[in-house]
Parts: C-alpha cells; structure tokens; sequence
C-alpha cells in the first residue's frame, strides 16, 4: 500500500490504479494529509514542478545547477530539473547507471540519464579511473556488470594497479558465517579495517550477534541494532518488567505471542498505577474480554504463571536462571530462527555481571554509545562509500541476487559492494541458505584461496 501511495506521487501524469482498495487508501491519505494542513516530500516536488511549469513559481535563482547521483532521479525530480535548464541555467549531472541502486523507489537509472542527456542535448564527459579498488578487483567488478546489458558503455580503469587480496568462504550455515567473520576480525589487528557488508539489515543481526559474543568492538549504519528490533525488544522488554515492575515490556510480549492489539490496548488500560504482578491478577480474575478466546486466556495464565516465578527468582538474585528461564518461554511461542537469536542473546546476557536489571540496561545503552570499531551495514547502505577492507556476506542465490528485486539491480548492488573496498575482499555464503551466487561466477573472481567450513 505504502509503495502504491509512492508510485503515484513520484510520476507527473498520475494514473489511476486497478485496485479499488489501493484507490480508497490513496484517496484517504490525501484527505488526512489536508485535513492537517500537512504535505509530504513527494507533494513538495511535484507541487513545485507544477509551478514552475505555469510560472506561478520561479525557478532557482541561480546560474549553474549541479545534479550529483543522477541516475537515481524519478520523474518528478527529473522535471524539476529540466524546467530549471528551460530557464537557460546551465545543468550538470553527475552520475553512474552501473550504481542505481534504487528502483523500488523508482529511480529512472540508464533510461533517465539517456532521456534527459538527450533532452539537454548535453556533451557527455566519461571519468573512467577508479581511484579506490585494486587492479584485479576492477576488473573482475567490470566482467560482473558487463552482464548488464542495458548500460552506458564505459572502461572502467583502476589507478591503484597492485593485487588485492580476494577469498571466498562457503559454511554450513547463517550462524556459522556469522561466528567466522568475528573470529577472522578478531584476530586482526587493524579490526576497524574492515567493513561487514549484507544484503539486508536482518542478515546482519547475526554478525552483530556474533561480535558481541566475541567482544570485536563493532556499530551499525543505517540500521538498527538487534536489541532494539522485534525479538530483541521483546526480550529485554519482557526482562525490564520482571525486574522494575514496568508494564510495557509485558504487554509487547502478548503482542509478539500472537494476542490483537486492540486487546492489548484494552488490558493495558486496567489499574494503571497498580504493579506489574496486581495487574495480572486482577485482569485474569475479572475481565470480559479474555472469555471470547481460549487461545488469549492460555496465554494469560501461562504469562501469569510465570512472572510470579520469574519475580520471585529475581528477588533471590539469579539473573541467569531469570534469562534462561524468559528465553525459553518467548522461544517456545515463536519460530524457529527467533528461537536460535533468542537462545544467543541469552548467553550474553547470561555472561554478563550484576543483577538483572543492570544487564539489561548495559546491553540496551551499549549499542547506542558505540561508534567506532568495525561498522556493519547494508550494500544499499555502503553507496558512496569506501573502506580498507570488505567482508561481503551471504552470496547465496535468492538473497544476492533477492528473489524480490530483478537480476540487473542485484547485479549493480553486488558490483557497488565489490568497488568499496581500497584492498581485500572476501565473499562468503552459507550453504543451507542456498547455491553459491551467480555473482561469483559471472565475475570471474579467482580467489587466493577457497575455503569451505
């Protein structure tokens, strides 16, 4: 629905759509966004666009308009820049199909960039020296997206002209990938060195796992930490109330457990300033509303049940019985994979000193005040960046390239990860994710050694 609301606001002739449910939404949206008086980022656009276009609105004043990561322009922004250049400023772009990245948020790329080069009948200037990557990584980067068929012809050349060092690791699986890039950094001496790269942000919470277990100093960029996300929080949340009393923490895990919301919201409005434990009893002696399902009041009682059990062990000082005992429960009442994060987390709470609570504290307040160390992010995330070293992570058909973008896109997102890096590279897959990436293949990376764990 989000996406449908984005497609039609980043396009200056607006279609309706087929699906009346997605119309009803949009239509709704635009009633609230007036109704507040407010206006979102793409109405500003292409209300602007519109303006200029019947001269109720002026262009910049300015002489000279540079447009830098040009191929990611959609429609609209690429009209706005175009009635800049009817206005006789002079319009520069820079930028790179072979790094759009951003489809899904309907960058034009290669097509936008010829359009508009033709449309500003512009004089192309190619910059074909990549300053950063090693002569053998270039190449192979450029045997990679040569698979591209539908780009601007370029020969990329390499400036640094020595060897960098290129492995490729398969393992059996995400975890025991995870648990090999921390012990790999960690026997480096130039930790900050290194970059960790991953297709997406929950890939990457087992290699933040992994380095907490292995204390490699690490943060995350453009994500957020494994703490703060759904089984993370829920965890740390459901241990804040056996140790301070606090009802939040309690009413997240019914959520997360499967309840509705709107009975969550219901519960949590009952004795607000009674403890955590009064609230339980009173709401499981008397309230309507867990008759209507057997499913709601089995969770109820179990979570009673157990709090009573938890406090108690807490008060008696046994954090770790406390965390075991908590973890075990969420893990029965999810899947799988969250059973096996939720089973690590525990046992670095578990290696943690002090009581309960300050564990807590100390590792919800440890991945906010960290910036240094090895950053860890996403490919999407690492664009216009550069590191001494890069580690990309599971280069497994169906995740790189995802099932849910096409082979072209993927391919550049792969070619952006290989081109950050200023001297190693390693690749490395799990096997129980899938076959090793296309990708690999297609660039013809000879690695120094392949080693499979």
């Amino acid at each position: 629905m989000i996406h449908a609301i984005d497609s039609s606001k980043s396009k200056i002739d607006w279609q309706p759509v087929e699906s009346a449910a997605i119309m009803a939404a949009l239509t709704t949206y635009g009633e609230l966004l007036h109704a507040e008086g407010a206006i979102d980022f793409s109405d500003l656009m292409l209300k602007a666009v519109q303006d200029m276009n019947t001269k109720s609105a002026p262009p910049l004043s300015v002489r000279w308009l540079l447009v830098d990561e040009a191929q990611d322009m959609d429609e609209v922004q690429m009209e706005w820049v175009k009635a800049h250049a009817r206005q006789g400023i002079e319009v520069t772009l820079v930028g790179d199909d072979d790094q759009s990245l951003y489809s899904f948020r309907h960058a034009m790329g290669y097509a936008g960039l010829k359009h508009i080069s033709e449309y500003l009948s512009s004089a192309v200037m190619s910059l074909p020296i990549n300053y950063r990557s090693p002569d053998n990584i270039v190449q192979h980067a450029n045997q990679l997206i040569a698979y591209n068929a539908d780009r601007a012809p370029k020969a990329i050349e390499a400036f640094n002209k020595l060897h960098g060092a290129i492995d490729i690791m398969r393992v059996a699986d995400r975890w025991s990938e995870a648990d090999l890039i921390a012990a790999h950094i960690a026997a480096k001496n130039d930790r900050e060195s290194w970059t960790v790269l991953g297709r997406t942000n929950s890939m990457l919470d087992t290699v933040e796992v992994a380095f907490v277990e292995g204390n490699v100093p690490y943060y995350r960029l453009g994500g957020k930490s494994v703490w703060d996300k759904t089984v993370g929080s829920t965890l740390m949340g459901l241990l804040h109330s056996v140790a301070g009393g606090s009802w939040t923490g309690l009413a997240n895990t019914l959520f997360f457990c499967g309840m509705a919301p709107a009975l969550v919201n219901d519960l949590s409005r009952a004795l607000p300033d009674a403890t955590c434990l009064e609230r339980l009893d009173a709401i499981n002696h008397d309230h309507p509303l867990l008759e209507n399902s057997k499913s709601d009041r089995e969770l109820f009682a179990s979570i009673q049940e157990a709090m009573r059990d938890w406090v108690q062990q807490d008060r008696r000082d046994r954090p770790a019985l406390v965390i075991h005992a908590v973890s075990a429960w969420l893990a029965e009442r999810t899947t799988e994979e969250n059973a096996t994060l939720l089973q690590r987390l525990e046992g670095i709470l578990c290696r943690m000193n002090g009581r309960l609570l300050n564990r807590v504290v100390a590792a919800t307040s440890r991945c906010k005040s960290i910036s240094t160390g090895t950053p860890i992010m996403t490919l999407h995330a690492a664009k216009g960046l550069e590191f001494s070293n890069v580690w990309i992570m599971g280069a497994e058909e169906g995740n790189l390239p995802h099932v849910e973008s096409t082979p072209e896109e993927e391919r550049r997102l792969f070619y952006v990860g290989m081109t950050r890096t200023k001297g190693q590279l390693i690749v490395s897959s799990a096997a129980d994710e899938g076959p090793v990436s296309r990708f690999i293949v297609e660039s013809r990376m000879q690695p120094n050694k392949y080693l499979d764990y």
